[in-house]
């Protein structure tokens, strides 16, 4: 599979200023997942400036609260802590009726799906019965289905919506002992890739999105990195690219929380329904291309879209 960009001659640093959108999601109501660390954290906080009541949902409650009392303190949106495992039975449909029930209203507006986990360490050095990694696959695919389940009928009753689910660029690179995360990526950014073709003329919209390479703590996990593999040479080989200085540009997290408040609040970015974003580019750039007649480009070659290529 390879997903299909524009050349690297359009991506430049995103000019999206966070202050262009305060105000504009004044009253909608948002579910952000996995915001105790990371990149949920700056997207909580973004939506929250741009106006928007935050349901703030994580595992680690400590953490929870203290990024929704400095939002509410700060006096632009309000937020709400609930704590889930976002993978649990039932969850979705708790975590949204716990939304309402903080902030009223008929439905959800703005959905999302930021939690997640991954497994690292080769296919061959994992336990027979698989669970830690078939968990990334509940934890990065399931619970975003569910959820996203469950806000839409409210949505589909408004005629309006937004569901986004943070994604990856893994998902067209081939990683030594990242296939569960890998396999996650992909799955869920063709999910919104069907969605969006599923809900044409409903007034909501579906993107997956990726910040790039960011400071996470995806590999700090107890069970990230499978630990009776650490001697494998795959696994090494790994740790040193990532480590490695010259390696991957690293971003910072709270651009995609920017380009996510712009996708939400800005009509323009209706032309990219369905595709998957990479907040760590120009998208004002790929948005513009996707205004032209058939989508210019994007439209003729089937870019951000996840495609095999073949003879």
């Amino acid at each position: 599979m390879h997903q299909n960009t524009l050349p690297e001659a359009l991506h430049t640093y995103p000019a999206i200023a966070p202050e262009k959108y305060a105000g504009k999601l004044k009253g909608q109501v948002a579910i952000v997942t996995g915001t105790s660390a990371g990149t949920g954290v700056d997207i909580a906080r973004a939506l929250a400036a741009a106006g928007a009541h935050v349901a703030c949902v994580a595992r680690r409650e400590p953490a929870n609260k203290t990024l929704v009392d400095s939002i509410n303190a700060s006096g632009a949106g309000k937020a709400v802590a609930i704590t889930a495992d976002v993978a649990a039975p039932g969850a979705a449909q708790r975590i949204v009726q716990q939304t309402l029930s903080a902030f009223g209203g008929t439905g959800i507006d703005i959905l999302i799906n930021n939690a997640g986990i991954s497994r690292i360490g080769p296919v061959d050095r994992e336990p027979e019965d698989l669970d830690l990694w078939w968990r990334v696959l509940e934890v990065n695919v399931r619970a975003p289905v569910a959820l996203t389940r469950a806000v839409l009928p409210g949505m589909l009753e408004k005629g309006k919506g937004v569901v986004c689910s943070v994604s990856s660029g893994v998902l067209y690179m081939a990683l030594p002992v990242m296939s569960a995360y890998s396999a996650s990526k992909a799955a869920i950014t063709k999910f919104h890739e069907s969605l969006a073709v599923e809900l044409q003329g409903t007034g909501v919209l579906s993107f997956s999105v990726t910040p790039g390479v960011v400071e996470t703590e995806l590999g700090k996990a107890t069970d990230a990195f499978n630990k009776s593999a650490m001697d494998h040479p795959a696994t090494k080989g790994f740790i040193a690219m990532m480590t490695d200085p010259n390696g991957f540009q690293k971003q910072d997290s709270d651009v995609l929380a920017n380009v996510i408040v712009a996708m939400v609040a800005d009509d323009a970015f209706k032309s990219l329904n369905g595709k998957f974003i990479n907040g760590s580019k120009d998208v004002t750039a790929v948005m513009e291309e996707a205004k032209k007649e058939g989508a210019g480009r994007i439209g003729s070659e089937d870019m951000y879209t996840v495609r095999m290529h073949q003879l």
